[in-house]
């Protein structure tokens, strides 16, 4: 039985190895990203490329885009983890506002609404309100990332799980591993960034 596992999974891999690349490279940069690891940035681009390219062949076109908004907020994460932080120093992990949160949960439900329906009517989209929802929330968290607010992996656990629906309901298997290893990934990660603002708050 082993082996015939081993060997179904060669043939998927050789059947789908740009799938797999973008799983392998995604998996890693949501680890380094959880490490606070600055190289998270470049290795996730190379799992954003490949992703872009693989949503729009499966029609899933707001995920699609989002790669794109990925793409420009990993050159910009990449920057301000190294510069952003006083006196263009290391950014350090930190909290969002009440008032800023507020502003981004308006933000965020009036988006999916607008580009749910903007998808459901113009396009041919698989899933258009669910899309909607994963790429909406996906920019705000990926934001958060780039400004090391804490909270932004409580939006990936949410995100994540959804993610792994849609993609089984897709038949991207591949994308369904990598969405439900990227949840405990979330996990992981709100659990390192809270140890470390709780040092910051002792130091």
């Amino acid at each position: 039985m082993m082996i015939d596992f081993i060997k179904l999974f060669f043939d998927w891999v050789i059947n789908n190895y740009l799938e797999f690349i973008a799983v392998v490279t995604g998996i890693i940069g949501v680890w380094l990203t959880a490490k606070q690891i600055i190289w998270c940035w470049p290795v996730s681009i190379i799992s954003v490329v490949l992703s872009a390219y693989l949503f729009y062949d499966t029609k899933l076109y707001q995920d699609g885009l989002l790669q794109v908004f990925y793409f420009a907020m990993a050159i910009y994460g990449w920057y301000n983890w190294r510069y952003g932080g006083k006196n263009k120093t290391k950014l350090k992990v930190n909290r969002i506002s009440s008032r800023n949160a507020l502003v981004l949960i308006l933000v965020g439900f009036s988006s999916i609404y607008i580009f749910g329906y903007l998808f459901n009517r113009y396009t041919d989209a698989a899933l258009p309100y669910w899309d909607a929802t994963t790429t909406v929330w996906g920019i705000i968290a990926t934001f958060m990332m780039a400004k090391k607010m804490i909270e932004n992996w409580a939006i990936w656990i949410l995100i994540d799980l959804l993610n792994t629906g849609i993609y089984f309901y897709k038949e991207l298997y591949g994308f369904v591993f990598l969405y439900f290893v990227f949840t405990i990934l979330a996990v992981f990660g709100l659990i390192q960034w809270m140890k470390e603002y709780r040092k910051l708050e002792i130091a």
